[in-house]
């Protein structure tokens, strides 16, 4: 696993550093924050008499690269840290106030995305995000995996190469799982981006 992650992230890293060598120069750097959202955590099929896992809170931080392909497209990558919080509600029968816990888990993830710009301030972007899943102890499955995110956004480019960006999206991890086990658990997370990024000269 960790040789899986260091070849993705010499990879990254290899077409950062030749798009900044490139004629044309269109890339963009910028620093990423996700919250004010859901993190459920779900299964293809529920388990009989297994707690029930609630929403709490999540935050993520990331660093991230856009290269601008044409007027339209753009390819997006970069590396996201994320810590999250969720509700563990125990199955006790036949007792039905078994006292609840919070939990914790950590994700790294590097989104390969594709960013579809219209009207000026707009976009859509979606693809792949592979999911890492560093946490000792975790209160649920692996998320070691690749999944996926579609979102929708606005952005603001200033004359002094400084841009914005809010993007409301959707991500579902480990939808392709690095573990053979059949119904794993998964974290569906929807949530708001913010960003900042500064043109590359």
């Amino acid at each position: 696993m960790k040789k899986i992650f260091l070849l993705i992230f010499c990879s990254v890293i290899t077409f950062y550093s030749y798009a900044q060598k490139s004629e044309s120069r269109k890339g963009k750097i910028g620093i990423t924050f996700s919250t004010f959202g859901e993190n459920d955590v779900i299964r293809s099929e529920p388990l009989m008499g297994e707690a029930s896992y609630n929403s709490d809170q999540f935050y993520t931080f990331g660093i991230f690269y856009t290269y601008k392909l044409n007027n339209t497209f753009d390819f997006e990558t970069g590396l996201e840290y994320a810590k999250h919080k969720i509700i563990i509600d125990p199955f006790d029968p036949p007792y039905d106030e078994a006292p609840s816990r919070g939990a914790q888990f950590f994700l790294v993830n590097i989104p390969i995305t594709v960013r579809i710009n219209f009207l000026r301030y707009c976009f859509v972007n979606g693809g792949l995000n592979l999911d890492f899943d560093p946490t000792v102890s975790s209160p649920i499955d692996s998320q070691n995996g690749i999944g996926a995110l579609l979102g929708l956004g606005l952005k603001y480019d200033s004359k002094y190469g400084i841009s914005a960006l809010v993007n409301p999206y959707i991500k579902a991890h480990s939808l392709i799982s690095f573990s053979p086990v059949e119904n794993r658990q998964r974290v569906l997370e929807s949530g708001f981006r913010f960003g900042i990024m500064y043109k590359l000269k």
